[in-house]
């Protein structure tokens, strides 16, 4: 009997929504092929989660050490399987789970804790097998060759671009930009008279209001956005040939849709992400961006305009994604249910 797969994150203005947007992504691409429920914690930002999807909220009251007894209480492991994304699924989650009888695809950022997953998926480039402590049986689905991408994502990964010029920006710190660098990283863009037009992503957590104020001021230049569908989130970075970025899902996206890029981090997760992205010569270095002024985003975007060697990073974006991504999650998934 094939099952159905539990799919398991949470994501507020504090912790951010990377979770839920990654376990979004192979949801779209198993949905026509597996039934599902997707599960998170009632302190969840549960309105981004879409409205067409099956969702069980976790009463406030069931904590995460208490989590596993209130799943095997409600699903049972002949029927289900699950695929997580969190840091609350640690080693010992991982290990009870496990000996509960669950099949489990634990979806990993930091490479720092012992896997009990029967599948660990780290779609970071950096890397490698021996980076991991695992048990036997666990199978290691490592690179951008397991990107997290939604559907139409991976189509767009298959166009050519050129980059002629660049006057288009394109602004996302993701859920909930805690440092409030989308504000910090539009008023340098406004400083820099070759920008037009300035495109801001704002996520379903982003609590600031000055971004908005700043908008009203400069309306002839900055548009903001918030809560975009995949498809009008490419039909806005179309328009764009430059972007600022944080390693998160959002440059995954970005090198998809092919545009010059300066990235950095400002939370650990995002660290490794960023090495890969860099050693792979796909970004302009952005370092630590969790102290970042607007001067600092100026000095960055100013060198990057003077490189004037904007194709040769697109060439090596292109290189990162194939067209068989959806078919190895689709595989994944399937040798457990």
């Amino acid at each position: 009997m094939t099952k159905t797969i539990i799919f398991r994150a949470d994501g507020n203005a504090t912790t951010g929504l990377g979770h839920l947007y990654r376990l979004f992504s192979l949801v779209e691409i198993v949905k026509d092929t597996y039934k599902f429920v997707f599960i998170t914690q009632e302190s969840s930002t549960i309105d981004v989660i879409p409205e067409d999807y099956t969702k069980i909220v976790i009463p406030k009251s069931i904590k995460t050490e208490d989590e596993i007894d209130w799943l095997v209480l409600n699903f049972s492991a002949e029927d289900y399987i699950i695929i997580a994304d969190g840091y609350q699924f640690t080693s010992a989650y991982q290990k009870q789970l496990k000996t509960k009888g669950f099949k489990l695809i634990y979806i990993d950022d930091l490479a720092n804790e012992h896997m009990y997953a029967d599948v660990v998926i780290n779609h970071s480039p950096y890397l490698e097998e021996q980076s991991y402590k695992k048990e036997a049986y666990t199978k290691l689905a490592l690179g951008t060759k397991y990107a997290l991408l939604r559907p139409l994502f991976l189509q767009e990964a298959k166009q050519n671009r050129t980059i002629i010029t660049i006057d288009t920006a394109f602004v996302c710190f993701g859920g909930a930009d805690p440092y409030n660098l989308s504000f910090k990283a539009v008023k340098a863009l406004l400083q820099i008279p070759k920008f037009k037009n300035i495109h801001v992503i704002l996520g379903g957590a982003y609590q600031h209001l000055d971004i908005f104020n700043l908008e009203n001021r400069c309306s002839s230049k900055i548009i903001t956005y918030k809560n975009l569908s995949e498809k009008e989130l490419i039909k806005v970075m179309r328009k764009c040939n430059f972007a600022i970025a944080p390693a998160s899902t959002i440059l995954f996206e970005i090198c998809c849709v092919k545009m010059a890029i300066l990235s950095g981090f400002y939370v650990d997760n995002q660290a490794l992400i960023y090495k890969g992205f860099l050693d792979n010569k796909v970004i302009y270095n952005g370092g630590n961006m969790k102290t970042y002024e607007e001067y600092d985003f100026i000095s960055k975007i100013e060198a990057i305009l003077n490189t004037q060697n904007f194709n040769y990073q697109i060439e090596e974006q292109k290189k990162l994604f194939d067209d068989k991504i959806a078919l190895r999650q689709l595989n994944l998934i399937s040798e457990l249910c």
